[in-house]
């Protein structure tokens, strides 16, 4: 696909938040994972947030493929078993990249701003007007929690279910605040942070799914800068009802286009088509390519995880001949583990996927 450096004058930054699997327990929590000191680069920040702990800032990035790049070796510094003076006997820990699973949420926020320029509050009131009835599709794309309580819901995003009133509040199309419990918000910046907007309606997810979104960000941001019109406009009813259905359903919504309602994946592939100028000018690697394809296939992030789980539920537990319902938790955490060392060391999304024991696309869509 070809691409331009009209790529390169939208910078983004992505936050990330996550819990954490102890070892060699494989017991998910919250406990705080750091990398050794001195081994970040200028920009990165290895961060606690304030709710669920683990937080990881990337340094700013202009193209979709430095971002995979810093943000898969960013990760991966958090696997202290691959440096060279760590005891073997210590017990590690590794990030467990899903928007809930106990009492807390973790989210992928994306950073926007333009290049070589301080990006106002009416410039970032006029990207957001332009974003924001795409929210509901982005949910969607990001949903990537349907554990909660440490049960398998129903729901594919549950952070965002169960949340909006209190951490991601509704936005309206045509108003901005810089409230930073907003779904979509002003940053004004600090001495070395530059303004920003920020989105934070995705859930935590592998770094394939964040970016995927991202990068449909950034098209609708060329487009704005372009002076182009915004391509999606609904009520602000189809809005919230639409909203509603991605957190539920993630890829297997009904979702709103000026007017129409369609699934999901659908709705995907006419925001492609509408954007299709602006993603042509992206380098988008073959990683973020595959992953925007699972997505129109309706394979998101929530449907991995789910699956998954349902096979370590369904599995005998080795111990005393324990049902499947005993310590599924791990067997499912074991079996992360070696998936996520897998793909933050270069490996793909498939392969992330048949680390847990699953094949696309024989998926078959069940949430519980």
């Amino acid at each position: 696909m070809p691409h331009t450096d009209d790529q390169r004058r939208i910078v983004m930054g992505v936050e990330l938040e996550a819990y954490t699997i102890q070892l060699p327990a494989f017991e998910v929590s919250r406990r705080m994972a750091f990398p050794r000191k001195g081994v970040g680069e200028s920009g990165e920040r290895f961060g606690r947030d304030d709710s669920i702990g683990t937080e990881y800032n990337s340094r700013p990035f202009v193209t979709l493929r430095e971002g995979l790049f810093l943000l898969k070796a960013g990760l991966r510094k958090y696997n202290r078993a691959l440096y060279r003076s760590r005891s073997p006997t210590r017990a590690g820990r590794r990030l467990l990249m899903v928007g809930g699973w106990r009492d807390r949420y973790a989210g992928a926020h994306v950073h926007l701003s333009v290049a070589g320029h301080r990006l106002t509050r009416q410039e970032a009131r006029q990207l957001a007007y332009h974003l924001h009835d795409h929210l509901p599709l982005f949910i969607a794309m990001g949903a990537n929690s349907p554990v909660w309580a440490d049960e398998l819901s129903d729901v594919a995003s549950n952070r965002i279910l169960r949340a909006s009133r209190i951490y991601f509040h509704v936005t309206r199309r045509a108003h901005l605040t810089s409230r930073t419990m907003d779904e979509m918000l002003y940053s004004p910046g600090r001495l070395l942070k530059p303004p920003t907007l920020e989105v934070r309606v995705l859930d935590s997810n592998l770094p394939e799914y964040v970016l995927a979104a991202a990068a449909c960000m950034k098209a609708v941001a060329l487009a704005w800068l372009d002076r182009k019109p915004a391509t999606n406009h609904v009520s602000h009813h189809d809005y919230l009802l639409g909203r509603e259905n991605a957190a539920r359903d993630g890829m297997a919504a009904r979702l709103c286009w000026n007017g129409t309602w369609m699934p999901a994946t659908r709705c995907l592939s006419r925001f492609l088509a509408a954007y299709r100028p602006e993603m042509r000018k992206l380098d988008l690697p073959e990683d973020l390519a595959t992953a925007l394809q699972w997505l129109r296939d309706g394979v998101d992030g929530a449907q991995l995880i789910a699956e998954a789980a349902r096979r370590a539920r369904r599995e005998r537990g080795r111990e005393n001949g324990a049902a499947g319902e005993n310590h599924w938790q791990s067997r499912f955490a074991r079996r992360y583990v070696a998936a996520i060392d897998e793909i933050l060391s270069g490996h793909t999304l498939p392969d992330f996927a048949r680390r847990l024991g699953l094949e696309h696309p024989g998926l078959d869509g069940r949430r519980n």
